[in-house]
């Protein structure tokens, strides 16, 4: 009897086993699909249909979403197996949805080219809980001869602003329903806040159009108070740094021509400005921490020191420096959080900050 059970146990694994790898090799590994996709081109595809252009992708590359949304080809919320679906053949578009956490999803548009030709767009999203990593695939459907060529684009090739932090690109890639349009979306979760990326089509492809960063209009606010310039001015480029090492980054704006920078920070929905700087004076930067230094008027030049701790301002301290004409000299007056401290604590604070460190981030336009 013992001998029975255990013999049934045994032919249960290897049946168990045997399904999982048959499974496994039902369906591509999207690993294999990432790395040889644009080297197989797809041949014998009858029209440029949305639904006969994804059968033919995932004949080449089976996935569990397609082969799902093919397998019941119509819009529905809560379809068996928990996914959400959208099939709309007249603007050529689907999308399917699983529903859950850790699930994944699918979507499909394409789009007429100026020169007869279609552009063809398979997104692809893993969700790692809360994470979404997004693979884009582009291809060039040409109807006279049947064929999809693999494209590279620039949604394909798009790098998140900041990763370090996940371990994986916390993006999602909206294909467009209604309209031309493509939006990507960078979640930043120690922001709790989004960076979109509008792409508009040109006629032949997606091309980025604009990008909107999480309160953006709130941080030029706050910078033009501060220095309430006679023309407001509008920063053209950002950088995502983590200057303190807390694995959420600090934003920094800067001009086209660096006369006039802020870095800031988002924590739980709240801005504030670190460090800043216009055309007298320039940003600095030590380990952990964020300053501005410059003139400040005939005889005077002023430093600011700001260490962070999670994203936030531990303190602010002031070297203000101005013309001592009896002494032929520069003077220093140290102020922490507003109030004046003595020369020694004041010198030994800037003492303990090091040498400074010279930053050059990827700087990425605002307003393409």
């Amino acid at each position: 009897m013992r001998r029975n059970c255990l013999r049934a146990l045994l032919v249960m694994s290897m049946l168990a086993v045997a399904s999982v790898t048959l499974y496994a090799q039902r369906f591509s590994n999207y690993g294999d699909i990432n790395r040889t996709w644009m080297k197989l081109p797809i041949t014998g595809v009858k029209n440029g249909n949305i639904l006969t252009l994804l059968e033919a992708f995932n004949k080449t590359w089976r996935t569990v979403p397609a082969t799902e949304l093919l397998a019941q080809p119509v819009t529905n919320t809560d379809a068996p197996g928990g996914y959400a679906i959208v099939v709309d053949r007249p603007n050529g578009y689907v999308s399917i949805n699983e529903l859950g956490d850790d699930g994944e999803a699918l979507s499909a548009c394409v789009w007429k080219r100026s020169n007869g030709h279609k552009l063809f767009a398979v997104a692809y999203t893993r969700y790692h809980g809360v994470f979404p990593q997004t693979y884009v695939y582009m291809y060039d459907y040409n109807q006279a001869n049947g064929k999809l060529t693999p494209e590279q684009s620039a949604l394909s090739l798009f790098k998140p602003s900041f990763d370090e932090a996940y371990g994986v690109d916390a993006v999602t890639v909206q294909l467009p329903q209604h309209g031309k349009d493509v939006v990507v979306t960078e979640f930043i979760m120690g922001w709790g806040m989004a960076i979109n990326h509008t792409y508009s089509w040109d006629g032949m492809r997606p091309k980025l159009s604009r990008t909107e960063l999480a309160c953006y209009d709130e941080m030029e606010d706050i910078y033009n108070k501060e220095y309430m310039m006679e023309d407001r001015i509008r920063f053209d480029r950002y950088a995502l740094y983590d200057f303190d090492e807390d694995n959420v980054p600090e934003v920094w704006l800067s001009t086209d021509n660096e006369e006039y920078q802020a870095v800031f920070s988002l924590v739980n929905g709240k801005v504030s400005m670190l460090a800043s700087s216009y055309y007298k004076t320039h940003l600095m930067f030590f380990s952990g921490m964020v300053g501005s230094a410059g003139g400040c008027g005939t005889g005077c030049f002023s430093a600011t020191y700001t260490p962070l701790s999670n994203s936030k301002p531990v303190y602010n301290l002031v070297d203000m420096q101005s013309w001592d004409y009896q002494k032929d000299d520069m003077v220093s007056t140290y102020y922490k959080d507003g109030n004046e401290i003595p020369k020694a604590e004041g010198e030994r604070l800037i003492k303990s900050y090091g040498e400074a460190v010279v930053l050059v981030p990827i700087m990425r336009s605002l307003r393409p």
